[in-house]
Formats: structure tokens, sequence, C-alpha cells
């Protein structure tokens, strides 16, 4: 029988956590804050408090849109095996940082131990700075693999991803030791894909509060994965008040090394009796025999969920979160994300591309340094109307026999973009959208003379010729 051992982080489960107000679960409405979705769906870190001497790597394979999937975790006895326990309090905690400081596009987290510690419900004596930095070296030596698993929302498909939790991390020490220390800096970079996904809002809603406030870390690890499971991957937004599992499929969901039926049970009972205490949970219930049994877990109603504002709609119509919408609302107040989602409709009705519509209008509701000016430089506003063939209407304005103007402009652009590329920059791009509106170039040859370049290999001096046009162009509209 392999020997069990008790990693730092584990000695910190049965230890003297900060103390923590008990909070009682929030209605779906009013949770502003949020964490990335495959991570919690997948569940990469095993919600044990303690883990065998040999516990270096598990598979875990399922179903995902009635497609085989796989889950390979593949750690090291160096860090003490797998992550597990508070390890999954401290990556929550890391990835709210993150998205606390603006999601920057780097992965880049620039922090505290302290910060972290106190982010995530945990105690700020010596021995947890040990403890983290035990946890930073499981993240970052860890290497997970999801097959057919990962979620790439906004291209609305299923990838295959490998990484690390973390894909670097470097800290200062104090003068006479070489550990994290309450006085250290520290700089994490998350790993891409955790990142694009963030920045592509496929999140779910985190009750961070509540979630802090659980006594302990096999609960709070229970609850993340529960909360996860409440969402459908593929909109991410509103929770279910049930649903059913395999408890052996379960098992394996927790990271549990035992799968018979009988010890699962055992394992998960004290997480279950807090959750259902705390009133988030209102029953776990076990119904048939051995391998076949079922979990059914049934949630708490709470306070009835609130209805959306006008506002909340009008961003999600955007394809923002609604989680993520309530939490700008909360943060700025209704004012200034009016006048910011006046603001974007703006940019994008005098031309303005983005590579995604939502994250654009988030970063210009959070811009306080003036990123985004009222006139966008070389694009003219559809007020400053001068006579003659320099005029560029708007795209209300004009419609044709081929169909209404922005069904033409986007159409062409669609088709610059694809065969130009990189050959134009963004700017230069929104320059050509404005340009196809004014009707210099016009749409028909500047797409029939880029798919001629393409065949005959000279995209590169099309490119060329084609700026000249748009900024002669834009020269005869300032004249």
């Amino acid at each position: 029988m392999c020997s069990i051992i008790w990693s730092q982080t584990q000695e910190a489960g049965v230890a003297r956590r900060k103390t923590q107000e008990k909070q009682a679960p929030k209605p779906a409405g009013q949770l502003t804050r949020m964490e990335e979705a495959n991570v919690a769906r997948l569940g990469l870190i095993s919600i044990q408090e303690r883990i065998p001497a040999d516990f270096t790597t598990w598979t875990v394979n399922f179903q995902v849109d009635g497609r085989p999937a796989k889950l390979t975790c593949i750690g090291s006895p160096d860090v003490g095996g797998v992550p597990h326990g508070l390890d999954g309090d401290i990556a929550t905690a890391l990835m709210d940082l993150y998205v606390e400081a603006g999601a920057l596009g780097d992965g880049r987290i620039h922090t505290t131990p302290y910060q972290i510690l106190t982010r995530a419900g945990l105690d700020t004596s010596g021995r947890y700075y040990q403890i983290l930095n035990q946890t930073l070296l499981r993240l970052r030596s860890t290497t997970y693999k999801a097959s057919e698993a990962w979620r790439d929302h906004g291209r609305g498909r299923w990838t295959t991803a490998t990484f690390n939790y973390l894909a670097d991390f470097e800290y200062t020490s104090d003068s006479d030791q070489t550990e994290l220390s309450s006085s250290s800096a520290i700089t994490i970079r998350l790993a891409d894909p955790i990142v694009a996904s963030i920045r592509a809002q496929y999140t779910k809603p985190l009750d961070l509060e509540f979630l802090t406030s659980l006594e302990r870390p096999l609960t709070r690890a229970l609850y993340r994965l529960i909360d996860a499971r409440r969402y459908n991957p593929l909109s991410p937004d509103e929770p279910l008040m049930e649903f059913t599992v395999s408890v052996t499929e379960w098992a394996e969901a927790c990271k549990i090394l035992e799968r018979k039926p009988t010890r699962v049970r055992i394992q998960l009972k004290s997480a279950h009796d807090e959750l259902i205490d705390r009133q988030y949970l209102s029953s776990a219930v076990y119904t048939g025999r051995g391998v076949q049994q079922l979990l059914t877990y049934t949630f708490a109603a709470g306070q009835p969920r609130l209805p959306d504002s006008a506002l909340v709609a009008a961003l999600t119509a955007v394809q923002v979160s609604a989680a993520v919408a309530r939490k700008l609302i909360t943060e700025y107040g209704e004012a200034h994300v009016e006048a910011r989602l006046a603001k974007f409709n703006q940019l994008m009705a005098r031309g303005y591309r983005a590579r995604s519509r939502s994250a654009l209008l988030v970063d210009v509701i959070k811009d306080t340094e003036g990123k985004y000016p009222d006139e966008p430089e070389g694009i003219i506003a559809p007020r400053e109307r001068r006579a003659g063939p320099a005029y560029m209407p708007s795209l209300d304005e004009a419609a044709s026999d081929d169909g209404p103007l922005e069904v033409q402009v986007e159409a062409a652009m669609k088709t610059l973009q694809f065969l130009l590329r990189e050959r134009l920059s963004v700017n230069e791009y929104a320059l050509l959208r404005a340009g196809l509106i004014a009707g210099q170039p016009d749409i028909k040859t500047a797409t029939r003379e880029a798919a001629a370049a393409k065949i005959s290999g000279t995209l590169d001096q099309y490119a060329v010729d084609l700026l000249t046009v748009i900024h002669a162009a834009l020269l005869r509209a300032r004249a």
C-alpha cells in the first residue's frame, strides 16, 4: 500500500485559515466576479486534501457534445505531485486578480504574496508563504492536455490545448533569504489558452465571497466544481437548479483516487453537509446501486433572480456576457456605461474595426486615458458633409441594386482582409472601410482587382496601390 504524504498545502487545510465571516450565497443576478469557464468546468485541480506520494498523473475520459474528449495531467513528485487541495484556492485568487487588473493581453499579474493569500481567504502568517511557493511551483511545473475538450468560444468549436496553468513566475526576496515573504514582489503569467479565453469573455459567474467563507479546502474545491457544472458550456451565463451525474464519473471529475461509490460517498459527505448547511445546496441525493449509482444535486432556491436592465440587455446584444455587463455597471455606474456604449456605437458607425466587438466595448467602457476619441483620426464623420464626390454618406443613407451598402461593404471587407491579411494595419483597414463607403475605391473594382492580384502573385503591389487610392481620397475630402 502506497504511503500517504501531507504537503505544505495539505497541512494548511487543517491549519488556521484567515478568519472569514460566513456569507450567504448570492443570487445569480447579483454576481459581478467571474472565472474562466474551461478551467472551472474541467476541474484541473484534485479536490483531495491529501494525496499519495506517487500521485503524479491522472487521465479522465468523457464526452463533449457527443464526441470523445480527454483531459490529462502530468505533475512532478519534486513539488508534491499533482495540484490538489488549497492549490485550487490560490489558482482562483490568481485568476480573480488578473481579471481585476484588466485582463492584459500578455497574461501577466504584478502582485504580492500577501495579496494572493488575502484574495484566497488564507492566513498571512509566515508559514503560508512557503505553502504559496509550493503551490506556484506545482501550477508552473504541471502540464495539462485537454484533447477536444477546450472551448474556443469565439470560433464556436472544441479544440485541443496543452499548457501549464502558469506560463512562468518570478519574485524578489528579502536580502537575508531566498523564499517568498510578505515584502516580496511577484510577477505571474497565466497560460496563453486561459488568457485568450478570458479575453474572449468565456467566463462564468463566481461568488468569491461565499467561496472563501467556506471552512474546508474540500468543500471549497467541490463547490467550485459543482458550481461550474451548473452552467451550459455553450452559453455559460444562467445556472441550472438541478443536475444529475454518475457517481463514478463524478469521482473522476473530482480527481478522487478511490472510485468505489461507497468510498466516494464517504469522501464527499462532509462537503455536502457544509454546502447544505450553508444553503447553497438543498440536497445531494444518491439513487441506484453499485457502479450504476447516480448523484443528483438540487440547489437552494435563494432569492429570485432580478430581471436584467435595458442597459445589461444592450451590452449582451454585443455579446458581452451578462455577468460582465452587471460588473461593469456596478463598478462604473449606469451613466458612465451608457455614455461609453454611445461612444462605442459611434466608433462602429464610423468604420472602426475590431477583432472582437465585445472586447472593444469592454475596453471602451474601462478606458480612462482617452484611447478612443470622439472623432477617430482619418475617418470623416457623417456630419462633416461637403459638396461633390468627397462627401461620405453613412451606411443608412445609401443602398444599391446589390443590397444595402452596409452589406456590400462588409462582404468586401471580409474578402479583402482574407486576401491581404497583414499587408494592411488595423488603422489602414479602418480607412479602407471608410473609403469603400464613400465609393473610393469602388467596392466591386477593389475586390475584383484583389482577386486578380492573388492569382498573379502581386498582392504586395496591390496593397500599395490600394493605400495610395485611399489616402488620395482622404486628402480630397479634407481639402
